[in-house]
């Protein structure tokens, strides 16, 4: 009773749609909890680890932990760069999604109804939320955006999505930092919103410029300060050695080490560690239209006799109190890029 109260005043005073307003509360149950809080998270499903192989753990967190996919392409790019991760990629996606300014539907893609330039990359993307959030918003669990010359290793995103609740406030990617409190993510590197930030930014923020201003500023950081602006928490997505999982550069400009010089050195949230990157990595950027087959087949196809393969069971999820202390701290982190 009293969240449905303090939800409509909010609502009044921000100037959201009322019938915006009235979606939300339906969409979410009567528990009671603030629009920066978490709700909690969805009671423990197990696989039986026990005698199931790693693809098997894999194949089931496929409509487990559902993600749809949105490619920003070009028209000209429709049957190069797009159809590429179509047949690579993408074809592990629960949906693909192409955004683009021309309809394709062999390839998947939707006119957004913004004219092709960079300068208008983040009314795209917004475009492209808004078509997820209507037609799919309850569908998924999680909104995956990426470009057209990003490689991203779907099993390796599921598996580290999987601890976490959907119906929480939070995004993953490759932070970098800014002028706002918590930072942004990399658009290169891909970043994906969970089903309740997808929800957030259509009923909240979208729809009010003083939430998320309409211009013509970097897609990423617009987006990343849409979001913060109506709870949704950036969250860290490195690995256990603090390691990057979602990376902005392909690996020949990562391995052995992560760049000390040049523009990603002074951008990242969190100071790198002197190897990169991690085992388990989900995504590189800048992926040229011939390595799409090289990274299929090394990643999928290529075995090395001798080396051991240990057996890895599912993290358990996150328990809602647990959740919730964690989206406290990481909305509270200070960069620790002493480069900045």
């Amino acid at each position: 009773m009293y969240r449905n109260v303090l939800c409509l005043v909010l609502g009044l005073v921000i100037g959201i749609r009322l019938t915006d307003l009235f979606d939300y509360l339906r969409l979410t149950d009567s528990r009671d909890y603030a629009l920066t809080q978490a709700p909690a998270a969805t009671p423990q499903v197990h696989a039986e680890t026990k005698t199931e192989t790693e693809a098997d753990i894999a194949a089931w967190l496929f409509n487990e932990t559902r993600v749809l996919c949105l490619v920003l392409t070009i028209p000209q790019w429709h049957h190069r760069k797009a159809a590429k991760v179509k047949n690579t990629w993408g074809s592990r996606c629960n949906k693909l999604i192409f955004l683009s300014s021309e309809e394709d539907k062999e390839l998947g893609a939707i006119d957004v109804g913004v004219p092709e330039d960079r300068k208008n990359l983040y009314a795209k993307v917004r475009a492209g939320f808004a078509y997820a959030y209507k037609h799919h918003g309850e569908d998924y669990d999680w909104f995956l955006k990426a470009d057209d010359d990003t490689f991203i290793i779907m099993e390796n995103l599921r598996y580290f999505l999987y601890p976490y609740d959907p119906e929480a406030a939070l995004y993953f990617g490759h932070k970098f930092h800014t002028d706002f409190p918590q930072g942004y993510m990399s658009g290169g590197a891909g970043y994906v919103l969970s089903r309740d930030a997808l929800r957030r930014l259509n009923l909240f923020a979208l729809n009010n410029t003083r939430f998320c201003p309409e211009n013509t500023l970097s897609e990423d950081r617009q987006i990343g300060r849409c979001l913060r602006n109506v709870g949704v928490v950036a969250g860290d997505s490195r690995d256990g050695e603090g390691q990057e999982r979602f990376l902005p550069l392909s690996p020949k400009h990562l391995v052995p080490h992560f760049p000390t010089t040049g523009w990603l050195s002074g951008l990242v949230f969190y100071k790198p560690t002197e190897t990169c990157c991690s085992t388990t990595a989900i995504s590189y950027h800048y992926v040229k239209d011939f390595e799409f087959e090289i990274y299929e087949y090394l990643l999928y196809r290529l075995r090395v006799f001798g080396i051991p393969v240990p057996q890895r069971t599912l993290p358990m999820r996150l328990p809602q109190q647990q959740l919730q202390r964690q989206l406290e701290i990481w909305s509270k982190e200070k960069t620790t890029n002493q480069k900045k």
